[in-house]
């Protein structure tokens, strides 16, 4: 097991693009049942099966989900520890109390004679989503309006919502900042992709930049809330954009109404030294010029090495890019030990011994085998 100061040397230096003694280890999220068979136990930490754990808690009350919320922090912890990885943040989760459970696996959010959502859990997939959405007494624009409203009074005073933010992460930290290089602060930037968002691009393309530029605002505000912590200065954002074939919107889009909120936020966050990565798995080569000249990110994550973002064909263009993980979800799921071995060495070859976090560029899903993931953590 390494000493804190290597953990926090390799990655301080990866940061900057610096030369390293190994690539640094990063788990963007891990499914609870390749946690579980990883320690011999039952262990939550991350993926839809985590989120599912957690509104469950919330189910049986305040008492259950507070001993539900130690157990994951435990389990994360111990997953970590045992793969030996560098990097701790906490993984994307759903916390919030539903009003109703369904049955064992199906919870409705809202009331049932008003707006309300029913979210459910396939235990085969380890997917937690909304399966039905009342009708919304607003149309698509009036509530885009009221989100606006929301958005302005938060960007009027947004220092007390971004301290209060930060709290989950600092007290990973406080506990656990003496042996991981503690990252999970972040903000994110975008539209959405629902039918009513890209309605919205078409017919309020004015309103929908306006909101990226107010999440700018926030986003910036994180980045200066993080500054008076000791936390590692480094924030996730982004927003899922794409899929393998590239985006879901066009790029001249993106550039109308999403653009201006990351050159904001980035003018800001990198005069300040926060090191902001931008996440969305898919293709995305028609928006990279924009995104990491224009907007200048210094970090990407979520890099899709199944939508040809491999780091050496992303490093050709941006030779001082920082890539949060490359390794195939899918490869890891489906494919054998030494094609995850022969992949693992690959991405650590193509970044050359710099700026690179050696990782699954998405989620590490249910069900991959316990010992590709270790195959894939043994290459250093």
């Amino acid at each position: 097991m390494p000493s804190p100061s290597s953990r926090f040397t390799r990655c301080i230096s990866t940061l900057s693009c610096g030369e390293v003694d190994r690539a640094p280890l990063y788990i963007p999220a891990i499914a609870c049942d390749v946690s579980s068979a990883i320690l011999g136990r039952t262990a939550y930490t991350g993926t839809g099966s985590v989120r599912y754990a957690e509104v469950a808690a919330w189910a049986r009350g305040e008492a259950a989900h507070a001993a539900f919320e130690a157990q994951m922090i435990e389990d994360l912890v111990e997953i970590h520890r045992v793969l030996d990885v560098d990097v701790l943040r906490m993984p994307w989760r759903m916390n919030e109390r539903p009003d109703a459970q369904l049955d064992q696996f199906t919870f409705r959010f809202g009331p049932e004679s008003g707006e309300h959502t029913i979210w459910q859990y396939t235990p085969a997939t380890a997917d937690f989503s909304p399966v039905y959405e009342s009708p919304r007494v607003d149309a698509p624009v009036v509530r885009l309006r009221k989100e606006l409203a929301r958005l302005g009074k938060v960007s009027a005073d947004p220092m007390p919502l971004a301290r209060a933010s930060l709290v989950p992460a600092l007290d990973l930290w406080r506990r656990f900042g003496e042996e991981f290089y503690v990252c999970s602060a972040g903000a994110g930037i975008g539209v959405g992709y629902d039918p009513d968002d890209l309605e919205l691009m078409v017919t309020e393309p004015d309103l929908m930049r306006q909101k990226c530029l107010l999440q700018a605002d926030y986003a910036i505000a994180v980045g200066r809330a993080l500054l008076e912590t000791r936390l590692p200065p480094v924030m996730a954002g982004g927003g899922d954009l794409a899929g393998t074939q590239g985006p879901i919107y066009s790029p001249a889009m993106f550039r109308d109404i999403v653009l201006p909120g990351y050159v904001k936020a980035l003018d800001a966050l990198n005069r300040l030294g926060v090191h902001y990565y931008f996440r969305s798995d898919g293709n995305l080569w028609s928006l990279m010029d924009m995104l990491f000249t224009e907007a200048a990110c210094p970090g990407f994550g979520e890099t899709d090495r199944d939508a040809t973002m491999t780091v050496a064909a992303v490093r050709a263009r941006f030779p001082q890019m920082v890539i949060w993980g490359n390794m195939s979800s899918s490869l890891l799921l489906d494919g054998t030990a030494a094609e995850v071995r022969a992949q693992a060495l690959a991405t650590i070859a193509e970044a050359g011994g710099r700026g690179y976090f050696q990782g699954c560029s998405n989620a590490i899903v249910t069900g991959t085998p316990a010992e590709n993931v270790r195959v894939m953590f043994s290459i250093r």
